[in-house]
């Protein structure tokens, strides 16, 4: 099953959104048809974004002062 949102109502060749912009399938020509489109036109809501990997923190070292 897939998930997706796009403008409310909005529709193509046959694939119509909702009044909420929703539309969820199990046909697997309509899944590849529509996955084609994200994100440019509509987005995939029941697969989430994978999260790039947090990069670690440069830790601050207090500048070395010379009392010479």
């Amino acid at each position: 099953m897939a998930e997706y949102h796009a403008s409310p109502r909005y529709s193509l060749d046959g694939i119509e959104f909702d009044v909420h912009g929703v539309y969820v399938t199990e046909d697997v020509a309509e899944i590849a048809r529509l996955d084609a489109l994200v994100p440019t036109w509509i987005s995939r809501i029941d697969v989430k974004e994978p999260e790039e990997p947090k990069k670690p923190r440069a830790k601050k070292v207090a500048a070395e002062t010379s009392d010479e």
